[in-house]
């Protein structure tokens, strides 16, 4: 199978529902296509059914430097090198079992083979997902910290703090606008407008009615109780409608303004250029996530980061006659019912 999200090309051999899984998370945002042998890079999936690993993995990683990634997620140390390949021990969360990665830049082919159950069956989907955003960022594609939706076949994207109504939004935009869900957590966007929902994990808040299946959670976050449905990628797009990338049509900030009161329950106002690129400045703020999707160890044979490569945000030429609005809540637990849509209507016409 190959995947093909311009121009970068990458194919997927091996396990026939290891390598489906693949295409169930990327396309979209890529394209599934033919890459053959003109694919920039070849990764070959399967499970570990010859005790490869070795048997003490902790202890192993516990004596040698890994690259972890931000907020729990995967984990990756040298356990070899040498006639041309690396060898790496990766865990995708905490006390998983751990899969085994062998990289040949050369043959431009990184081999992985991951435990039958568990986190760790996720490497593969990790590995496609670094192949192109590593690409992309050194590109000039910049990632923002955003929900998105298409609507009328443009892209809408909603800006908030954390758990500040991204995804209530995004959802909401779904079941009663009719849009297509682009992404719940992170967006990749070009210098001129063109946006990609890229593959996170999606949460479903509980005041919505979330899809079937899914894990129930709940946390207690600044003092409320916080319950949502959780969803892989591959689970969120099997039960949901996804859209490929799409030219950006307008933006939503999200904000709590308490000072609002219940003869004003709801409030948008359109923002001034100056006001909007500050939005997406701020919502390029994830150090982290860039990190995350950054190959420093070369495990896709991507380009390592050398800084001058990322222009400068230029966020003026991605908002071009693009209309942005700030609506503004009481308390954000009122977003799931609130009347957005009708708040939103005479500014952003893609919304009415």
């Amino acid at each position: 199978m190959g995947l093909l999200l311009n121009p970068w090309r990458l194919r997927v051999i091996g396990d026939a529902d290891l390598v489906a899984g693949v295409a169930a998370v990327m396309v979209p945002p890529c394209t599934a296509s033919d890459a053959g042998p003109a694919a920039d890079w070849t990764i070959r999936v399967e499970y570990d059914d010859h005790d490869q690993m070795p048997g003490d993995v902790d202890a192993l990683l516990a004596d040698r430097p890994a690259l972890v990634s931000p907020h729990g997620g995967p984990r990756l140390a040298v356990a070899g090198a040498g006639g041309g390949l690396l060898r790496l021990l990766g865990v995708y969360r905490p006390r998983s079992a751990a899969a085994l990665l062998e990289v040949d830049r050369v043959r431009r082919l990184t081999r992985v083979a991951v435990p039958s159950t568990g986190p760790g069956l996720r490497w593969p989907d990790w590995l496609a997902r670094l192949f192109f955003s590593s690409r992309m960022l050194d590109g000039g594609w910049r990632m923002l910290h955003a929900s998105a939706v298409t609507v009328n076949g443009v892209a809408v994207l909603f800006v908030a703090g954390s758990r500040g109504g991204k995804s209530t939004l995004a959802h909401r935009a779904c079941d009663e606008l009719g849009a297509r869900f682009m992404a719940d957590d992170l967006v990749m966007v070009t210098g001129d407008g063109v946006v990609a929902g890229w593959p996170t994990r999606v949460g479903v808040p509980a005041e919505l009615a979330a899809p079937a299946g899914g894990e129930e959670q709940q946390r207690v976050v600044a003092g409320m109780v916080r319950r949502r449905t959780l969803f892989t990628p591959g689970e969120h797009r099997a039960v949901v409608d996804w859209a490929p990338p799409a030219r950006l049509g307008a933006v939503v900030h999200v904000v709590a303004d308490p000072e609002l009161t219940q003869d004003q329950p709801m409030r948008a106002t359109r923002l001034k250029p100056a006001e909007a690129e500050a939005v997406l400045a701020g919502a390029a703020g994830v150090a982290g996530q860039r990190l995350y999707s950054t190959d420093l160890l070369g495990v896709v044979g991507g380009p390592q980061p050398g800084g001058s490569s990322w222009p400068a945000p230029g966020w003026g030429a991605v908002l071009a006659g693009v209309p942005a609005a700030r609506l503004m809540v009481p308390h954000l637990r009122e977003l799931p019912h609130a009347p957005v849509w009708e708040s939103l209507a005479e500014l952003l016409e893609v919304t009415a």
